[in-house]
């Protein structure tokens, strides 16, 4: 009875199976498969993003300073559209 083909023990050799499909190289990789990549370090990600930052407006600074210290910044109308802006970005439904 040991002769019967397909029957093997438990603990016997088992057909090698892939664990994940194997896909071929496209055109875009070349030959062999080997592609290039890019990876931006997270110093390189910042330093770029402080390049979108813009510029400071040091006149507008001095003049609301001035404003401030003079009692005249803080007017209704500048009150009530603070008041908007922090509702529409908290409270979008409510508007």
């Amino acid at each position: 009875m040991n002769d019967v083909n397909g029957v093997h023990p438990a603990w016997g050799p088992k057909p090698i199976e892939p664990t994940h499909s194997v896909t071929p190289p496209d055109a875009a990789t070349g030959a062999g498969g080997v592609s290039d990549v890019v990876e931006i370090s997270n110093a390189a990600a910042l330093a770029a993003k402080i390049q979108e930052v813009p510029e400071v407006r040091a006149d507008l600074i001095a003049r609301v300073k001035e404003e401030i210290a003079a009692g005249t910044y803080e007017t209704p109308e500048r009150i009530d559209a603070a008041i908007e802006r922090l509702l529409e970005e908290h409270f979008p439904d409510l508007l």
